[in-house]
């Protein structure tokens, strides 16, 4: 039963990517037709680039406040589009009526209203709707053709919980419906997007990864916070991403593989950003200092072992040994963060308790073997279950930085990829259930046994 219904779930996403499909394909096919095929404003035509560079501006949020968007189009306007590397923006603040498209020059923008994508779009578009992204990234790809595609997620996060909140709309995309959008875009264009960036808190996470690993080839985000940049009359902070930095060197030599792109932009992530950890909060860990670029074709794999580590940790808290299980997992395994991190897994906040206070509910996944590892006197999981883990975890995670700045706040011990692991019963979100990962693997059921829920 718990099969068939996974299956009818299934079938209900595909139904709904296909309809989607349709809808960006229909667009698309009715736009060419009007406007007699490829080629726009800014510079758009026939030329195939190297390189397409979709950033998916979602500020209809408080991060408008910041004029997060506005200093990272300052650093990319640095750089700007050329024949062979190309950058196109949809851009919605919190001002309302106030979305645009933009095609990035260097030393300026060229600003275009969204009817020039599609003639039914007005000023104010919902970029928490799925059907906004992929249909405006079809759009780009159809207008800008070029050899790789990226794309630029820009928006506040949450890993497993989703992305790109629109506050007017009341809206978000959650991880099946970036899925879903990818999944339009690949039908659409008859191809996957090469590299996707996050530029959003705690998106480094196998939950996010195993939802859009069929339609993007490699992704790149972070475990813990993001910290974007910030617009201060003529100054402006430079958040994580730096966009001069990582998109210079592609202008020079837009030969760069994905792979390499990925990786490329692993090493020139700011740590810490404009924003430093106020000292009262330095202990929990709330700095922006971890990044990483995971090959998504190898996630699937990764799935399969954690999916067989949980079962044999469910296994292990249950019959005699379940109340030793259990004390030896939270207390051993996972331990407080306050300790020394040889003595717990590195953790990550990633929701608000009763207090406000990020909470610890996603721990680096590589960390998490480790740690069980230790257990020898009273082992929760074969170390050949853990051995598969971490050979998998490998393939999966190509590059990878973390800080050492205790003073700012450090993770030690963070990897590259974090999974959801509640440290209470009353951190537990059974939304979770409806998450691919969750509904495809044991862990759901793994962490439901820890709290005897």
């Amino acid at each position: 039963m718990v099969m068939l219904d996974a299956l009818r779930r299934l079938q209900d996403r595909r139904l709904l990517a296909a309809l989607v499909a349709l809808i960006v394909l229909g667009a698309v096919i009715a736009v060419q037709v009007q406007h007699g095929g490829a080629g726009g404003a800014g510079g758009g035509g026939p030329h195939t680039a190297k390189w397409l560079t979709v950033h998916y501006a979602s500020m209809d949020n408080n991060l408008d406040a910041y004029g997060e968007w506005q200093a990272d189009l300052h650093s990319l306007e640095a750089v700007g589009s050329t024949d062979d590397s190309v950058h196109v923006a949809l851009y919605d603040g919190a001002a309302g009526n106030d979305t645009v498209i933009q095609y990035v020059r260097e030393g300026g923008t060229d600003e275009l209203p969204p009817s020039t994508a599609y003639p039914q779009w007005g000023e104010e578009l919902n970029l928490g709707d799925p059907v906004t992204l992929s249909m405006f990234v079809a759009w780009a790809a159809s207008e800008y053709p070029a050899e790789n595609l990226c794309l630029v997620l820009n928006n506040h996060g949450g890993g497993w919980m989703g992305i790109c909140w629109d506050d007017t709309d009341e809206d978000y995309l959650s991880p099946a419906e970036v899925a879903d959008a990818l999944r339009a875009i690949e039908v659409t264009l008859g191809r996957q997007v090469d590299v996707l960036l996050t530029y959003a808190c705690l998106m480094a996470s196998i939950e996010f990864a195993y939802e859009v690993r069929d339609h993007v080839s490699y992704m790149v985000g972070s475990e813990t916070y993001s910290w974007g940049s910030e617009t201060h009359g003529d100054q402006y902070l430079i958040g994580n991403y730096p966009f001069d930095a990582i998109w210079g060197p592609v202008r020079d030599d837009p030969s760069i593989s994905p792979a390499d792109l990925a990786r490329h932009i692993v090493d020139v992530f700011q740590f810490y950003g404009p924003w430093n950890a106020p000292d009262m909060m330095v202990y929990r860990n709330y700095a922006s200092d971890t990044v990483s670029a995971i090959d998504l074709a190898q996630v699937e794999t990764l799935a399969l072992a954690v999916d067989r580590m949980g079962g044999e940790l469910r296994a292990s808290l249950t019959g005699l040994g379940k109340v030793l299980g259990q004390r030896q997992l939270i207390n051993r395994v996972i331990g407080s963060q306050q300790e020394p991190a040889e003595y717990c897994t590195q953790g990550f906040s990633g929701q608000p308790d009763w207090l406000g206070q990020g909470v610890f509910i996603n721990y680096d996944l590589l960390d998490l073997v480790v740690q069980l590892e230790k257990c020898a006197a009273h082992p929760l999981c074969e170390q050949s279950t853990l051995d598969a883990v971490k050979s998998a975890f490998g393939a999966c995670v190509i590059a990878e930085r973390h800080g050492t700045d205790a003073s700012q706040g450090q993770h030690v011990d963070a990897h590259g990829m974090s999974i959801y692991l509640p440290y209470r019963s009353e951190e537990y979100r059974a939304s979770y259930e409806t998450r691919a990962f969750a509904m495809d693997t044991t862990w759901d059921e793994f962490l439901r046994t820890i709290f005897w829920l």
